[in-house]
């Protein structure tokens, strides 16, 4: 079961989504999906927080009172694994989504071709072999985390301190570069410093000088190194 939440304050663009999504469903029995449609976000964050959240969010970019992007600011706060496409008239909101960790974005009126590659997607991310983990050792004990939550690592004095997705952090033994080897099947995943390792999914924003994560971190990028970083940031923003 896919359950979809929509937003949008157009009933009739609410209409057109709920029509593909039924469509869809129909011709992949397979994936049999559950919406619901809220008119404005404040519905749907009281429905969230009452029921729990959604597999998919289908967020309207423009609306009265709060943006689709602040949503799923606000959604991404309650740290669950969901995917989420922006819907919009222009593609000028495609940066934005980024800092959310959006899938997308479809641009209205939304086709039938494109919802479904999108939702196809999303389903294919949301698959539990999609998202592997990372056995990390600290003086604990042997802990698997799903690469996923894995926001950063920051080198101290030889020890190496992961940041969870969360706010946990733990300190594991494994250096620098072999942390980079575990991880080098996982795009995700770059090293803008030689103390640092960043999951780009988290990046809040960036700049000539360091990179703005979305749990506040600050982390500093060689001069040298801005171009590389940028490049490689873009490429896994607008990845096929």
């Amino acid at each position: 079961m896919l359950r979809i939440g929509i937003c949008d304050d157009n009933r009739e663009d609410i209409a057109r989504i709920r029509e593909l999504a039924v469509r869809f469903s129909e011709e992949h029995p397979e994936t049999p999906v559950q919406i619901q449609a809220y008119g404005q976000p404040y519905d749907l964050l009281d429905e969230v927080e009452k029921s729990g959240g959604f597999d998919l969010y289908l967020l309207d970019v423009v609306m009265p009172h709060m943006t689709g992007v602040a949503l799923a600011r606000r959604l991404r706060e309650r740290k669950e694994r969901a995917e989420i496409l922006f819907l919009t008239v222009s593609k000028e909101y495609a940066v934005d989504a980024f800092s959310v960790k959006a899938a997308g974005y479809l641009i209205k009126p939304v086709s039938k071709p494109d919802f479904d590659g999108a939702v196809l997607e999303c389903i294919h991310r949301l698959l539990p072999e999609n998202n592997p983990s990372l056995m990390l050792k600290s003086k604990d004990g042997l802990y698997r985390v799903p690469v996923g939550e894995l926001v950063c690592v920051e080198s101290f004095n030889h020890n190496q301190v992961c940041t969870l997705a969360d706010g946990s952090v733990l300190a594991v033994s494994a250096t620098m570069a072999e942390l980079m080897e575990a991880l080098k099947e996982q795009p995700a995943f770059v090293r803008p410093h030689r103390a640092y390792i960043v999951n780009m999914d988290f990046i809040r924003k960036l700049t000539a000088r360091e990179l703005l994560l979305t749990n506040g971190k600050h982390i500093p990028i060689p001069q040298s190194g801005y171009g590389e970083m940028k490049n490689a940031y873009f490429a896994y923003m607008t990845r096929v």
